[in-house]
């Protein structure tokens, strides 16, 4: 798993999530998946993204913390 570097959930979402799978899909979905992604960031410490959803076609994380 790569880890990549944003300032935010959303600048995360903004810079690695596929344009046409985040805001391609509307301003409503954008919404619920920035919320569901700062729910699991809050909750672990970390976000997630499979390789078919980002735009570096490897499996990412942002941040990272050992022991989670």
């Amino acid at each position: 798993m790569r880890t990549v570097q944003a300032i935010s959930v959303q600048d995360y979402l903004n810079r690695y999530y596929k344009k046409d799978r985040y805001t391609g899909r509307g301003a409503e979905y954008a919404a619920a998946l920035l919320k569901s992604y700062e729910f699991e960031y809050e909750k672990n410490g970390y976000v997630c993204t499979s390789r078919f959803d980002n735009v570096t076609g490897e499996c990412i994380a942002w941040p990272t913390y050992p022991g989670k």
